[in-house]
């Protein structure tokens, strides 16, 4: 796959960011907030000849990199100062980067009616964009791998990605904590690459369209602190306490896609079409928070890897996560959330391990919701691993098993529990009970059994575990076990002790 070099991202971050704006904006005043805010990450932003006429501010030649290192060029910009105060801003056909090192290539930008219009508001800069059609081109090439110690083959990576209807705002409010927005709209985004890997006999090409994508971003970074100078995970933390955060939304439609991929091992082809979702994401000093749903999928491949079609869809999905980031002094709430389901395979994938129908052909069904209190230092586990030094241990107070439940092939399994921690001697020791009740396993393994997947061997196995670990339910092929955690470390499955 392609690999962008980060100085390729931070350049076109800084076209957009300003200073501090003025009421009526002048052409000179935009210009100058582009190198200024250049500067503070390490940028020089320069244009090959400036001419300001009338208000009209006309730039040839502009670039934006680090100094010494290819960066973003831009043919020609204009910046008009309008009467009410903005300055409309159009960008030449010409926009681009040159990658070196390691990997080498070129990256082009093509618009159609690129425009971008800055005005004051809160004390900052804002930036209102629209374009009819913006793509990003890229062509690249990197060394591959070498199994005899000859030298590898390039690898190459090419594709396109490109927004049609776009439009968006991008905003700088500077203050005790300076605020960068992005939002972003288009009707469609869409994409398509292609890779050959002559080292792995690999050529992939995937195509994807996308209805409907919204996206918005927010970074707050501290004025005491530069972007630049975060060097450590000391200086990390000092920004996060000083008010580093990061936030994130989106939603989209539906999308379709196509991935091929010749290899003499691993030839695939595959037709994917996925419904709409949207996520979130929070990263600051008191949490990292990640939600995402989505309402389902379909995958079909076509025989190549597999000797028959497969066709794999599901239902709606969801996922959550919630932690801590800097160890405080009274424990924070953690939680995880995996939902996944009707997950289902297609007859004839089926029938090539089950053809007589020993197993049934049930969707699948995967829900995990547990919940709770901790204490956690993420910051300081990454810099242990820096330093060498002893990480400060996560100290859990509390878990909540809300739901644990999967069902799959007419079996299934549900859990619940909760529990509390005793920290005071080091170790957590759990205090709490769960309950848990599993429904069909007989049936499932007898099903095993008849596909040759296992043998009566392995079922006796299993079915001695389950006899050890849990009892008879109410209803036929039910089995229900309590888990009980004690005083000592001590843990009780129904009602006998494990030592």
């Amino acid at each position: 796959m392609f690999r962008m070099n980060s100085y390729f991202a931070a350049p076109v971050i800084a076209l957009l960011m300003s200073g501090t704006a003025h009421a009526a904006l002048t052409a000179d005043q935009v210009w100058q907030s582009w190198k200024n805010a250049g500067a503070m990450i390490g940028l020089e932003v320069s244009a090959a000849t400036e001419n300001n006429s009338g208000g009209v501010l006309t730039l040839n030649g502009v670039s934006i990199s680090p100094a010494g290192v290819p960066g973003v060029t831009i043919s020609d910009m204009v910046l008009t100062e309008e009467s009410d105060g903005t300055v409309t801003i159009v960008p030449g056909a010409e926009i681009g980067a040159t990658m070196a090192g390691d990997t080498e290539g070129s990256v082009k930008i093509t618009h159609d009616g690129l425009t971008l219009v800055a005005s004051e508001a809160d004390g900052g800069m804002v930036y209102d964009y629209t374009a009819a059609k913006l793509d990003v081109a890229y062509d690249s090439s990197y060394p591959g791998m070498s199994f005899d110690g000859s030298e590898a083959p390039k690898v190459t990576a090419s594709g396109t990605f490109g927004f049609a209807n776009l439009s968006g705002q991008y905003s700088d409010t500077p203050g005790d904590n300076r605020v960068f927005g992005l939002d972003i709209m288009a009707d469609t985004l869409a994409y398509n690459t292609v890779s050959d890997d002559p080292s792995m006999e690999m050529k992939q090409t995937t195509t994807s369209e996308t209805a409907g994508v919204e996206m918005a971003f927010e970074f707050t970074l501290p004025s005491s602190i530069a972007l630049i100078a975060i060097a450590s995970p000391a200086d990390f933390t000092q920004a996060l306490n000083e008010g580093l955060a990061l936030s994130f939304s989106s939603s989209q439609g539906d999308s379709n896609g196509t991935m091929n991929q010749e290899n003499p091992y691993m030839p695939m082809s595959l037709i994917m079409k996925a419904g709409g979702g949207e996520a979130t994401a929070e990263f600051n000093k008191d949490m990292m928070s990640i939600n995402s749903k989505a309402s389902g999928f379909e995958i079909e491949s076509t025989p190549g890897l597999m000797p028959v079609p497969v066709k794999v869809t599901s239902g709606p999905m969801e996922f959550a996560m919630l932690s801590p980031v800097i160890a405080a002094a009274a424990p924070a709430d953690y939680a995880f959330l995996l939902k996944l389901s009707q997950f289902s395979l297609n007859e004839e994938a089926w029938a090539m391990f089950d053809p007589a129908g020993g197993l049934s052909r049930d969707a699948a069904d995967i829900s995990i919701d547990v919940s709770g209190k901790t204490t956690l230092d993420i910051v300081g586990l990454a810099a242990s691993e820096e330093t060498g030094e002893m990480p400060p241990m996560p100290a859990p107070e509390s878990l909540n098993i809300t739901e644990v439940a999967i069902k799959v092939a007419g079996a299934a399994l549900i859990g619940n529990g909760a529990f509390t921690f005793d920290n005071s001697m080091g170790m957590p020791m759990p205090l709490g009970e769960a309950n848990v009740t599993v429904t069909g396993a007989e049936a499932l393994i007898s099903g095993l059994i008849g596909t040759g997947l296992i043998t009566e061997d392995d079922a006796m196995g299993a079915r001695m575990m389950m006899g050890m670990f849990m009892a008879p339910g109410a209803n036929p092929d039910e089995l229900t076990t309590k888990i009980e955690a004690k005083e000592g470390f001590a843990v009780f499955v129904n009602g006998q002790q494990i030592q």
